[in-house]
């Protein structure tokens, strides 16, 4: 096995039990993620809430497919189309000066969205692109 491919492995099975994590932790209070959704102030009230009760679902068979290697590349696709939806939230509601925690991971851990936040994201996103594009040999 080579460095490139074991690196590919790695990235994925790291960025699907990252997605298990905030999977879980937004399904056990989907009330509070439903409010950190809306803190974001970029979709209309009447979608919030289905937002916060289908996003942490995606999540979750994104994870599932990276952790358990069942469609790896469409799990890491999905993983990499979320990030890059949760970066651009994140970068828009720090660049309008707003001060709340994200909901990343639910109420464990919660960091304030801010040029850390962008920062982690970005390296986030940056994994979800190594493990889509790691190809089995």
């Amino acid at each position: 096995m080579n460095v490139t491919r074991t690196a590919g492995t790695l990235a994925q099975f790291a960025l699907g039990v990252l997605f298990l994590a905030a999977a879980l932790a937004k399904l056990g209070d989907l009330g509070d993620f439903a409010n950190q959704v809306n803190h974001y102030r970029l979709a209309p009230v009447a979608w919030v809430n289905l937002i916060a009760m289908v996003t942490p679902w995606i999540e979750l068979l994104a994870g599932l497919s990276l952790v358990l290697r069942v469609k790896p590349r469409a799990g890491a696709l999905v993983a990499l189309v979320l990030l890059v939806v949760f970066t651009a939230a994140v970068a828009s509601a720090w660049a309008r000066g707003l001060d709340f925690r994200c909901g990343c991971f639910g109420k464990a851990g919660a960091q304030s969205i801010g040029a850390r936040k962008f920062v982690e994201n970005a390296a986030l996103t940056l994994l979800a692109v190594g493990a889509f594009t790691r190809r089995d040999d």
